[in-house]
């Protein structure tokens, strides 16, 4: 009981701080209602305080009487965790991207084709279903099923194609980067 009481608690104060820093550093202020409250706190506190060891209250009154300094803190603040979530954005991206060669590799390699195999079925498994969907009318109670096999077989076949082809959506990544250059700031890896 004490510990969902103590959620709800940190969960208030995230809340009066979010709607607090909402105007000034909005990243941030969505960052403390989802899986990164935890960074966004920490980013707030040092950028207020200059360390983490600052209670989430605390934070929360001082934000409310914020002094203009402060605000420019905020500002830096949310330049720099918008370059640490674009950071670990183009890492995931490179992870990715060296998982898919790995498995190339591997394939060509070993003259395995087993993916390949695998990778027909999927996308044969794919038009069939979808075919019998479109040209005959399936019995009834079984369209949910029908609908969730097409959905889970399109994922399938994405998946497949990216294998196979790659993806666009590094060169959508980089595009994006290039097209927004980054503010130059302190490492962030000095600060923590």
């Amino acid at each position: 009981m004490a510990a969902s009481s103590e959620r709800n608690e940190k969960g208030k104060t995230r809340g009066k701080i979010k709607k607090i820093i909402a105007g000034i550093a909005p990243g941030i202020a969505t960052a403390l209602g989802g899986p990164l409250a935890g960074a966004a706190v920490s980013q707030l506190s040092r950028a207020i305080f200059g360390g983490d060891d600052v209670d989430e209250e605390t934070l929360a009154q001082t934000l409310e009487r914020a002094s203009p300094e402060h605000l420019i803190a905020l500002k830096k603040a949310e330049q720099e965790f918008q370059i640490a979530l674009r950071q670990a954005s183009v890492e995931e991206l490179r992870i990715d991207a060296g998982d898919r060669a790995n498995a190339r590799e591997r394939q060509i390699k070993m003259n395995d084709w087993t993916p390949s195999a695998l990778g027909a079925l999927v996308i044969l498994g794919f038009f069939i279903v979808l075919g019998v969907m479109v040209a005959k009318k399936l019995p009834v109670g079984a369209e949910t099923e029908f609908s969730i096999m097409l959905g889970a077989l399109a994922t399938m076949t994405a998946a497949v194609v990216n294998y196979f082809f790659g993806s666009s959506a590094g060169s959508r990544e980089k595009t994006r980067l290039i097209a927004f250059p980054v503010v130059e700031t302190k490492d962030l890896k000095e600060q923590s």
